[in-house]
């Protein structure tokens, strides 16, 4: 309806107005980039946040609730048009055209949109459980965090909550509002309940989530939101047949078959051990430090943690020890041959080793994108190095998120020796990676001579 009036206002004016719509159905008549480009201002008329409110940044804008267009359009457009000849416009910065990318980019993001939402509730569940862990064994109130009902034991269980119990449902939801846009979010959190419900794990929560969000771009296209209805086939019709669709097939058709995959790929990780264990984590090392941060790199976390919420623990210790590795060997690097590097590079080497005790691997990307070649290489050897040593060793590790101080809330038979082990790896993983860090610049110098 507010849309209808400023469209209706603007004729009346002589304006041309361009109206897009961001509600339950997401974004409808997106903008172009010839409308932004061409445009004098911006009306926001909404009563919630402004989606890709970047495109907007060049244009003279004003805000009003929802309902203003209805009492007096004229007026909004108007005020709209001499806020426009006191302010100067920015310059245009073109957008990517918004198109329906093809099934395999589409799961791609998807994947890492879900991935994403899930990070910070792993990291404040981890952080919340492992500070619960270490409280209760430095000051001697272990009984007390395993009493049912008292305070360290309901907090402790508020951070494994939300590692096991949303952490799916986030992951499900997210992945299908990435498809689908906001009307797939009740889908996608039905599919990460179904998944939790028949023992799916990740695979069952990531294929619900994909199937939640294509059920909604169907419906769309076969049950338009249009007319007098439009409301009830959004707020209603959506929703249901989305969740029955996704009920109907995880916990009827796919939740069996998809559970036997995963607790057959459950059992196969927790079996491994020796040259089999050491060679998951050299892989693993390698794709953690390929792109740092990238989608290399959430692949190796989304593995880890999916293995992690199954009982699997070596994987993410082995994750969380080779995150260290390109940061120190950066700081190594620089600190060990100093002449042999930029002041802007020292300068990142000063930091680097205190983003990997947080577990951020970030820092070096400076370093990959001067020469990305040498620097992975480099990364990605001495990471190897460390994933093997800690998966040889079988230490395990349940509270994600913490960095150095996973440390302390390593699972193993013998403790001091797992905390020596897991930390020396990165140290060694990190020496093997300075060093080739070291010769590699030397031969780069010598070739720019």
């Amino acid at each position: 309806m507010a849309a209808e009036a400023l469209t209706k206002a603007g004729q009346e004016l002589g304006v041309n107005v361009y109206v897009e719509k961001q509600g339950a159905n997401g974004i409808e008549d997106r903008h172009t980039n010839e409308m932004l480009k061409n445009a004098s201002a911006a009306i926001f008329a909404v009563d919630v946040a402004v989606k890709e409110e970047e495109r907007f940044s060049h244009l003279p804008t004003i805000k009003t609730k929802v309902s203003a267009p209805l009492k007096d359009a004229k007026k909004i457009i108007e005020t709209a048009l001499v806020k426009a000849e006191q302010t100067a416009r920015g310059e245009y910065v073109e957008h990517s055209r918004h198109q329906e990318a093809g099934f395999l980019e589409t799961v791609k993001e998807a994947v890492m949109t879900g991935i994403s939402h899930v990070i910070p509730l792993i990291v404040a569940g981890g952080m919340i459980a492992a500070i619960c862990v270490i409280f209760a064994r430095t000051f001697g109130f272990t009984d007390l965090m395993n009493t049912e009902g008292s305070w360290l034991y309901l907090i402790k269980s508020m951070g494994s909550g939300l590692l096991g119990t949303l952490m799916v449902p986030v992951l499900s939801a997210y992945m299908a509002y990435s498809i689908g846009d906001k009307p797939a979010l009740a889908s996608g959190f039905a599919a990460g309940f179904c998944a939790n419900t028949v023992g799916g794990g990740f695979l069952l929560g990531m294929l619900g989530g994909i199937i939640a969000g294509y059920s909604i771009r169907y419906l769309k296209k076969w049950i338009p939101a249009k007319g007098t209805f439009a409301g009830f086939v959004s707020f209603v019709i959506y929703p249901v047949l989305s969740c029955l669709i996704v009920g109907v097939l995880l916990l009827v058709v796919l939740g069996k078959p998809v559970a036997m995959i995963n607790t057959a790929l459950v059992d196969f990780l927790g079996s491994m051990a020796g040259t089999n264990a050491a060679l998951l984590g050299a892989v693993l090392g390698i794709m953690v430090s390929f792109d740092l941060g990238g989608p290399v790199n959430k692949a190796a976390y989304a593995f880890c943690v999916a293995a992690m919420a199954e009982g699997v623990l070596m994987p993410y210790c082995a994750f969380a020890s080779i995150k260290m590795v390109s940061a120190f060997g950066v700081t190594f690097a620089t600190k060990f041959r100093k002449d042999l590097f930029t002041p802007e590079e020292r300068e990142v080497g000063n930091s680097t080793w205190l983003l990997g005790l947080a577990g951020i691997t970030e820092g070096a990307i400076p370093f990959m994108m001067a020469d990305p070649i040498r620097v992975i290489i480099s990364l990605c050897t001495g990471s190897a190095v460390c994933g093997a040593i800690v998966a040889m060793f079988n230490i395990g590790l349940d509270v994600p998120g913490a960095g150095i101080f996973s440390i302390f809330v390593l699972t193993a038979d013998n403790i001091p020796l797992a905390m020596i082990v897991w930390f020396g790896a990165a140290v060694i993983g990190a020496i093997i990676s300075a060093v080739l860090l070291v010769i590699t610049r030397k031969q780069k110098l010598a070739k720019a001579k």
